[in-house]
This record gives C-alpha cells, sequence and structure tokens, in this order.
C-alpha cells in the first residue's frame, strides 16, 4: 500500500486541453537529495489496456549508477491524475487550506495548489503534470525524508 501512494503520489498542476492524460509515453523525473546524494525518481506510463482501462506505470529510482528501484505497476485509471481531477484541486485548494501559486519546470511555468500537512510537516505541491505531482516527501524514519522536485516533464501520445 505504501508503494501504491508513492506511485500515485500527491501533486498537481494547472490543467490545458491541449493535455490528456494518463497516456502511454507520459514521463516525470524528480530529483532529491539526501546526505550529499542525488536521488532521481522516473515514472513512465509504458502501456494501456483499454479493455480494462489499466495503465502499466514503470518507477525507476537511482543514484548515480546505482537502481535502487525498478518496479512495474498495473493501475487503474482511477489511481491516476488527469486534467480534471487537477482542475478540481486548484479550483477547491484555498477552501481547502492550500496555497496556489505558480512554479517553472523547465522552460514551462506551471499553476500548483500546495498543501501543508502540520502534523507530518510534509509538503506537497500538485499541478497540471503528468501523474499530478510537483513536489512530495517521502518519509523515511526517524524525522528523516526524501525531498522529491519535478525537474522534467514530457505529455505522451
Amino acid at each position: 500500500m505504501i508503494r501504491l501512494l508513492f506511485l500515485t503520489g500527491i501533486s498537481i498542476l494547472s490543467v490545458s486541453s491541449a493535455t490528456a492524460f494518463p497516456a502511454v509515453g507520459d514521463h516525470v523525473e524528480f530529483m532529491a537529495k539526501y546526505q550529499n546524494r542525488a536521488f532521481v525518481l522516473e515514472k513512465s506510463v509504458k502501456s494501456h489496456d483499454p479493455v480494462n482501462d489499466h495503465f502499466g506505470v514503470r518507477t525507476l529510482l537511482r543514484s548515480g549508477d546505482q537502481v535502487l528501484r525498478d518496479e512495474l505497476f498495473l493501475l487503474p485509471r482511477s489511481f491516476l491524475y488527469n486534467p480534471e481531477k487537477i482542475a478540481h484541486v486548484l479550483s477547491t485548494c484555498v477552501s481547502r487550506e492550500g496555497a496556489l501559486g505558480n512554479e517553472r519546470i523547465g522552460d514551462k511555468m506551471v499553476r500548483v495548489c500546495e498543501f501543508y500537512h502540520e502534523d507530518s510537516q510534509l509538503t506537497t505541491i500538485l499541478g497540471n503534470v503528468p501523474f499530478g505531482q510537483v513536489r512530495f516527501q517521502e518519509y523515511l524514519g526517524e524525522g528523516e525524508f526524501l525531498d522529491y522536485h519535478l525537474t522534467r516533464f514530457e505529455h505522451g501520445i
């Protein structure tokens, strides 16, 4: 269950009618640093089963040349963000005690909603990108966590 929550994430950007996701070829890349080490997390939609409306999503976590995790998950459409879900998050952001803003990701500016969870002291930023995540943290235990920031994204076909 933890891996599934980690994979589906909780970030969302603004919505554009020109982008439809999830779609095969959607790809995101996040960067986190921990103890002077860089971690790169990639998520990609590799396949779509239109009969059952499930998506094959690959998660690859690496640090340098070392692969730490390489997994393929089969997820129903309802587990993944789409432009409609993101539009709803953005339109209800402030009423749900979030903060609207903009984030630059590469050469693109994205409208985002930032949520801060006081008890865990973790921040999640959602926006109109594949998988919806712009920033999220993965708790490692003992008060330490990886703070992932979206560095690159591509829409599939």
